[in-house]
């Protein structure tokens, strides 16, 4: 019997695939998939106008208007640090320098605070920009790293938000890696549009979350 694991949560693989099937495949036009990961959005690495609308898509928010407005302040800082050439590549071969500026990227939180704009909203924007690299994060994710009985993150006091994002990308990201060709697996499941990886480690983190209980 195979094992997944994410974060201090873990599941039997073929269940595992059953609740991703179920995600991606058996829930046409009720599901997130694939409404979020197949909007268009828009053209190019940089975020626009059209990328902010897709974190409705997930259900992240019950305040639309403010919070796209809230994120609308954000895209100068937020694209100028995605310029930053370090932001490349795939989360599972990432090295420090990498981890590092996506934590400067994440850290447009505390320079440009945006009120109803936090690292769930953020991630959902980010993601779709750079899909292979940058990993979703909301209350399921945080559960799984930082909550449950054995989390690898656990809340320390004092820990400062850039740290505390360190910390978790790494963990994400040896999650990934060391479990890559399951995580290759799930994502195939997806009939169109792909997904990656680092997406089917989200769907799985998050119904693990679900059922934390």
């Amino acid at each position: 019997m195979t094992t997944l694991k994410v974060g201090g949560a873990s599941v039997e693989l073929d269940e595992a695939k059953g609740w991703a099937r179920t995600y991606l495949v058996e829930r046409p036009r009720t599901s997130a998939y694939p409404a979020y990961d197949g909007y268009p959005g828009s053209l190019g690495d940089s975020v626009g106008p059209q990328d902010l609308l897709a974190v409705a898509l997930l259900n992240v928010s019950n305040n639309p208007i403010p919070v796209y407005y809230g994120l609308e302040s954000l895209v100068a800082p937020i694209n100028e640090r995605l310029e930053d050439p370090a932001i490349d590549g795939d989360l599972a071969s990432a090295g420090a320098e990498t981890l590092e500026a996506i934590v400067r990227l994440l850290g447009v939180l505390e320079t440009t605070p945006a009120r109803y704009v936090r690292l769930t909203t953020l991630s959902k924007v980010l993601h779709r920009k750079r899909p292979d690299l940058l990993p979703l994060f909301d209350d399921n994710i945080r559960y799984c790293y930082s909550e449950c009985e054995g989390a690898p993150v656990p809340y320390e006091d004092g820990r400062s938000h850039s740290a505390y994002r360190l910390a978790w990308l790494k963990a994400v990201q040896e999650d990934l890696a060391t479990q890559l060709p399951l995580w290759k697996e799930i994502a195939a499941i997806a009939p169109g549009p792909k997904i990656t990886p680092l997406r089917a480690l989200d769907i799985i983190g998050w119904e693990l979350g679900k059922r934390r209980n």
